[in-house]
């Protein structure tokens, strides 16, 4: 794959004569394997590298100021020593990717002071995919947020269940 080709096609494809223009650049499923060099793009505010097959990250070549950066659906081992320098970011998006070590990812994320949850019932998605965790964004996790993901997720056990505790036959 052209990453370089791929950015002037898209370039021009959208009007954009110059690079101070861009402020929003999609390379989502361009079968990346890695992050282009976009240091030339000084007001570069959204970034779209979803679906990708990136695996190491590295977005240093990526303007400090970018506040959104959209990465899911890759193949990313770890952000460690990737993202620090990004500290206006506001959004960023993981998910489905090959995430390790949850305390590097952390200490990753901590200098990010304006970055906010990106996802409605984000919270609910994490105490699904980790039913393990009891403690989340430095809230207890509770055991009505856990009944709630089993009737989301489970519908038709939760149903039984609660026919069986209150003696009814279940539809």
């Amino acid at each position: 794959m052209d990453t370089d080709k791929d950015i002037q096609d898209s370039l021009q494809r959208c009007g954009v004569r110059r690079d101070v223009d861009v402020c929003r650049f999609i390379l989502a499923k361009k079968k990346l394997t890695s992050v282009p060099d976009l240091s030339r793009f000084p007001f570069l505010r959204e970034l779209w590298l979803n679906n990708n097959k990136i695996r190491e990250l590295s977005c240093r070549s990526v303007n400090c100021c970018l506040t959104e950066l959209y990465l899911h659906n890759n193949n990313i081992k770890s952000i460690s020593g990737a993202l620090n320098h990004l500290t206006c970011l506001r959004l960023l998006f993981l998910h489905n990717n090959q995430m390790r070590g949850l305390e590097d990812t952390m200490h990753e994320l901590r200098r990010m002071q304006n970055l906010q949850t990106a996802k409605p019932g984000y919270r609910l998605h994490v105490i699904h995919c980790l039913p393990s965790v009891k403690v989340l964004d430095k809230k207890a996790v509770r055991s009505e947020e856990r009944r709630r993901l089993f009737q989301i997720h489970m519908p038709q056990r939760h149903s039984v269940l609660r026919s069986v505790a209150c003696c009814r036959k279940t539809k």
